[in-house]
């Protein structure tokens, strides 16, 4: 081996550079962006390193840290880690067979620690990091790994290699032009904000978690340590958000600043040894703190810190801190990407034909941008099912129906790893009756992302219309618990299930603490009358069925099921709602069912 290259990386500082500017060049790529769990994992074993760590982590700290496994992950019997981190390194392959480089990251064979490794000479026609290429040996820990030789094992003639130098040094000054040219081009992307994507396309909003205060004994930075790794795993699980590092010599000299930090102090208190943790989201752009909030976490919690999980679901979910605040920064901004994802959460809330066809324009021009990214498909797939609500038996219903069906597949097909493409393909497994395949993957998006609110809540619903309850309702109760301030369809379906048991001020205490404009959801006031009826108060359940009425645009003779196919999806929850609309008096007894041939088209 070349002494020479094979020292290139031996200065630690000049080695941690090069993976901080790498990890950063591959976390904005596209090939990250639609795969967020070998996302978290690459940042994950970038951080290892970058922390001054100078062994590869463990099969049980890489599943139960970097990957959502629980503690009980036995590494003996459960391949995961092995799995995702072979993935990882194909997906380093892909990325860097279509990239030129000088130094790239690699996860060698047989190790789950990240390497850099220096190219000996310019790029060939034949992409030197092809998979089969001879180039995982790897050198001490924390060396570089230099680029195995290729070609014939037979030295060429003098005259041949004479002939061939000028041939080589335009390859060489090509190559060079083509590195000038694409660091151009990477510079000015982050400059421009990602209008390299578009004239009005907007990326997601970036996060950086700067280092948890503590104190300074041996147990402190322990804790601080778990509190840094939890918040920094739930926030890289979510898709509307980006999540910056803030170690490594690299981070300080990124050009493109975080929109939001957080800030995160520990402090042990008196009490029974209770932990009092304090978080700060601040704004960059203006330093203002837009979000606070203080949680005691007592002793048998602080290892996990699953006393965080709500407030990470509040900052980063679909409905959160983030989007809310840029929702009020730029209520009318539907440009592709992160404003036309933002408004689609809003339209989810309170849906309009206006803001439906704007919300479907944007996410349409998105998916021209990003056509692998699981997310806009994935909401352009549910819009879809919401256009097809009301015209199922109907030719534009069945369009809909289709196109819903095949956004839901382009999701999976083009991140078959991630939450969101997962789920949209559960979801869309739901909607035809599917329970048994609609709840495997439902479940496994869920493990992907145990902190999102709205999978919890859509699993719930979706596991209650199965026939699940008890999961169902398990579900919900989580989902409510991880965020009470978004969209109000797991609260109202909880609410739903305890007014059927009998439990009436159980269920209007859920849908009292219902935030606008929450509470002025169709389902919120269906579910509402029902539960006001059966308390005794017919004449105000009454008056909320005639306000659904007006909302739907349904005559006060409609028999509920056509009302309530209006704004809801499955044809099991539309059923038993009616059955509950009818037995606790809200309709009369002349709003009969629709006969059987009408329902059959539904």
């Amino acid at each position: 081996m070349d002494r020479t290259k094979a020292s290139v990386d031996q200065s630690s500082d000049d080695g941690e550079r090069i993976v901080a500017d790498e990890l950063a060049r591959l976390l904005e790529s596209p090939m990250f962006v639609r795969s967020p769990v070998l996302t978290r994992l690459l940042q994950y074993l970038a951080d290892h390193r970058l922390q001054g760590n100078r062994t590869a982590p463990k099969a049980y700290a890489i599943a139960t840290e970097a990957l959502g496994r629980s503690a009980d992950f036995d590494p003996a019997v459960d391949s995961y880690p092995r799995v995702m981190v072979g993935r990882l390194r194909n997906l380093l392959d892909r990325y860097y067979a279509e990239t030129p480089w000088l130094h790239r990251l690699r996860v060698p064979q047989g190790s789950y620690e990240i390497v850099v490794q220096h190219r000996a000479a310019p790029p060939s026609s034949r992409s030197a990091d092809a998979p089969d290429a001879p180039h995982d040996e790897q050198g001490p820990a924390g060396a570089a790994v230099p680029e195995a030789a290729g070609g014939s094992a037979v030295p060429a003639r003098p005259a041949q290699a004479a002939a061939s130098r000028p041939r080589g040094i335009w390859l060489w000054l090509g190559f060079v032009v083509a590195l000038a040219f694409a660091a151009a081009a990477g510079w000015w992307f982050a400059r421009s904000d990602g209008h390299l994507l578009g004239a009005d396309f907007v990326a997601m909003p970036t996060i950086e978690v700067s280092s948890p205060a503590a104190g300074d004994t041996g147990p402190s930075r322990a804790m601080a340590r778990g509190l840094d790794s939890k918040l920094r795993d739930g926030l890289r699980r979510f898709e509307l958000v980006q999540l910056l590092s803030s170690r490594g010599p690299g981070a300080a000299a990124r050009q493109t600043p975080a929109d939001y930090r957080l800030d995160a102090s520990i402090v042990r208190a008196l009490e029974g040894g209770a932990v009092d943790v304090t978080l700060v989201l601040n704004r960059v752009a203006d330093e203002r703190a837009i979000w606070s909030q203080q949680i005691r976490l007592g002793q048998d919690d602080v290892p996990e810190f699953r006393g965080l999980e709500p407030a990470i679901a509040q900052m980063a979910g679909d409905y959160g801190i983030i989007v809310r605040d840029q929702l009020q920064r730029e209520p009318n901004n539907y440009a592709p990407g992160f404003p036309c994802l933002a408004q689609f959460n809003r339209l989810r809330q309170m849906r309009t034909p206006v803001a439906a066809q704007r919300v479907d324009r944007c996410l349409r021009a998105t998916i021209v941008d990003l056509p692998g990214d699981p997310v806009p498909l994935g909401a352009l797939s549910l819009l879809r099912f919401g256009d097809w609500q009301p015209l199922r038996a109907t030719p534009k219903g069945k369009q809909a129906f289709a196109e819903a069906q095949d956004f839901a597949r382009r999701a999976y097909t083009a991140a078959p790893n991630s939450a969101a493409g997962i789920f949209a393909m559960a979801r869309a497994h739901f909607y035809v009756g599917q329970c048994q395949r609609g709840v495997a993957m439902g479940n496994a998006a869920v493990e992907l992302n145990p902190y999102d609110p709205d999978l919890a809540g859509f699993m719930g619903l979706f596991k209650t219309s199965c026939g699940l309850t008890a999961d169902g309702e398990a579900l919900l109760t989580r989902s409510v618990m991880l965020d009470d301030s978004h969209a109000g369809v797991p609260a109202v379906t909880l609410a739903f299930l305890r007014s059927q048991r009998g439990e009436q001020p159980e269920a209007l205490a859920l849908l009292d603490r219902m935030p606008s404009p929450s509470n002025m959801e169709p389902q919120y006031l269906m579910v509402r009358s029902v539960v006001l009826a059966r308390m005794g108060k017919v004449d105000e359940a009454r008056i909320l069925w005639r306000r659904l009425l007006d909302y739907t645009g349904q005559p006060a003779a409609a028999p509920p099921e056509m009302v309530l196919r209006q704004f809801m999806i499955t044809p099991s929850v539309i059923a038993r709602a009616s059955i509950a609309l009818r037995e606790s008096g809200v309709v009369g007894p002349g709003s009969a069912a629709p006969p059987a041939a009408a329902r059959a088209t539904n």
